[in-house]
């Protein structure tokens, strides 16, 4: 049994509706409505901690949609099975600089947040996929939040005045009093929003950052279960330098593509990754990269101008965990194509990879 907070300038109805079939739960959930004409939020979700029917609060913005189902289980199985947990979130941190902008390291985010805006939806995905389990963060995004009212030390801060900062100063005092809070996926949202900062946000902000100064920055080791599937891109001079890693890595059922040069006798080795279900893309157009060739053209500050021959573009972002060689001419090009993705250059044994694929993700 859960209550749903949100706060909205004009009532709608319409939200409630939506938050209440997405609780699985028609009967026992309890959807508060605060008309807010500008009174900043701290006034009105602490009086939903003070008042809430239900121990288990979920706060969320009035410009979300929920893309799960039964989330008053879900969310109620994982405080069940993290007794320890005061607060969780769709999105968070596990390090708190000085600066109080929680996405100043974007490798210590986690969770997975939905955007839509002018027609258009994209993925913003922190980290991978998270199952059933809650990693520890410092602080969680106030989008979509819930916290265990019997779990936590502290209120909202009254003193933190409009919209903007509410979520990290209420994570962060329970924080330092011990409370244990952490990020999931499995629950979806969908905001129609690309979150902006303002002049609100930023004054905040410097005031969370001078009043928290004697105990910033913060960071959470990342604790590794021994199940994360990671995605890995293999490299090496041949496709048949790159088999026994590969063939390593398939054990563990981690996601793998290779890149390397093809030669005419690459045919069987080609056909033996596809068996394997690896990934294959010759390395003079790797994942992200485009070659030019003189005719495509690319969007400059110029305009369009026409691509130059055998130079290589950047055309999207990758989601590797991690790149991996034994060839250290290899590795360079790797990091100079990926510089924020770790690269592995150990030819160990299973176990020796994964310690070096932890001792590089923790750093």
């Amino acid at each position: 049994m859960i209550s749903i907070v949100y706060c909205t300038r004009e009532a709608n109805p319409k939200h409630s509706e939506h938050l209440r079939k997405c609780s699985g739960e028609l009967k026992k959930v309890e959807v508060i409505e605060y008309i807010n004409k500008g009174e900043g939020l701290t006034k009105f979700y602490q009086k939903a901690l003070d008042e809430a029917k239900y121990d288990i609060i979920v706060f969320c913005h009035d410009d979300i949609l929920l893309e799960t189902n039964q989330i008053c289980k879900k969310i109620t199985k994982l405080f069940n099975n993290n007794p320890d947990y005061g607060i969780i979130g769709v999105a968070g941190t596990k390090y708190m600089s000085e600066s109080g902008r929680w996405w100043d390291d974007k490798k210590k985010m986690y969770g997975k947040v939905k955007h839509t805006h002018n027609g258009k939806s994209w993925l913003s995905s922190y980290s991978g996929d998270l199952g059933n389990e809650l990693t520890e963060t410092v602080i969680v995004d106030g989008l979509f939040f819930s916290v265990h009212r019997d779990r936590i030390k502290k209120g909202f801060n009254l003193d933190v005045k409009g919209f903007h900062f509410y979520d990290v100063d209420f994570c962060f005092r329970n924080y330092i009093e011990g409370v244990k809070i952490g990020v999931h996926t499995n629950v979806r949202v969908n905001h129609m929003s690309i979150g902006e900062t303002n002049q609100e946000w930023e004054e905040n902000r410097i005031i969370f950052s001078e009043k928290y100064k004697e105990h910033l920055p913060v960071k959470i080791d990342k604790v590794f279960s021994g199940k994360e599937r990671y995605n890995v891109l293999v490299s090496g001079k041949a496709i048949s330098e790159t088999l026994t890693i590969v063939n390593k890595l398939k054990e563990l059922n981690y996601n793998i593509t290779v890149t390397a040069p093809v030669v005419d006798s690459d045919r069987i080795n080609l056909k033996k990754l596809s068996q394997k279900g690896v990934r294959f893309t010759p390395i003079n157009q790797p994942p992200g990269y485009k070659l030019g060739d003189g005719e495509w053209e690319i969007n400059s500050p110029n305009g369009f101008v026409k691509s130059e021959v055998n130079k290589l573009y950047r055309v999207s972002e990758v989601k590797f965990d991690l790149t991996h060689t034994t060839d250290l001419e290899i590795a360079n090009h790797l990091n100079n194509l990926y510089p924020d993705i770790p690269c592995v250059t150990s030819d160990g044994d299973i176990n020796e990879i994964v310690k070096s694929y932890q001792k590089e993700l923790l750093w």
